[in-house]
């Protein structure tokens, strides 16, 4: 089967990538407003940019048209601060509550029943229950496309990270020990499944 995106409707487009790109990291995202209003957010559009610097970005989806934006973008966009907290088996429940799309003034740190845990570095805390928190400070953003399924491209730049200790030595993350849960389609979830090893190729 062969596939000309351009005759996709929005739908078929959305369908056809979630569900061909996985499984997706989860950017488990907390910002504040500037009236002081924590929101979180888990968006599964995410990935590592680089490392000199320490750049992550997301990209969080427009599902209506124009300036209808969600609050994580409306957040950093006033205060350029945010923290990404890595979602693991224990948050899956709490990720997907706060994954709803709740009122601006309604803090999902209540809502899906997590606790703040003061950041060293920026404002908006991090989740206490997640392992790993990466403190971000926003190094650009972009947007692409005005229209519904467009996003706002953000790139953070890491300033801190808070990692427990026992899930870290000589600065490799045991990944058994951390349980990360990733993105499929639809209303699916994946936990980490069996690991295999391929030494590179020596040129």
């Amino acid at each position: 089967m062969e596939i000309n995106p351009d005759k996709l409707s929005s739908k078929e487009r959305y369908k056809l990538l979630i569900g061909s790109v996985i499984p997706r990291p989860i950017a488990f995202v907390s910002t504040v407003s500037e009236n002081g209003v924590p929101n979180l957010a888990p968006f599964s559009f995410f990935n590592v940019v680089c490392f000199n610097p320490m750049i992550l970005a997301f990209f969080p989806i427009r599902y209506k048209k124009g300036d209808e934006l969600k609050d994580t973008v409306k957040n950093i966009t006033a205060t350029k601060e945010f923290v990404i907290n890595v979602a693991t088996e224990k948050l899956a429940k709490s990720v997907n509550t706060a994954s709803g799309l709740y009122d601006y003034q309604v803090d999902e740190f209540e809502v899906s029943g997590l606790t703040k845990s003061k950041s060293v570095t920026v404002n908006p805390p991090g989740v206490l229950e997640s392992p790993i928190r990466f403190e971000c400070v926003l190094e650009k953003m972009i947007s692409f496309g005005d229209d519904a399924g467009g996003s706002n491209g953000i790139f953070g730049k890491v300033k801190h990270i808070i990692i427990e200790d026992n899930l870290i030595d000589n600065f490799r993350i045991d990944e058994n020990l951390l349980k990360p849960i990733s993105r499929l389609a639809g209303s699916k979830y994946a936990r980490l499944g069996e690991v295999f090893e391929i030494e590179r190729p020596k040129v």
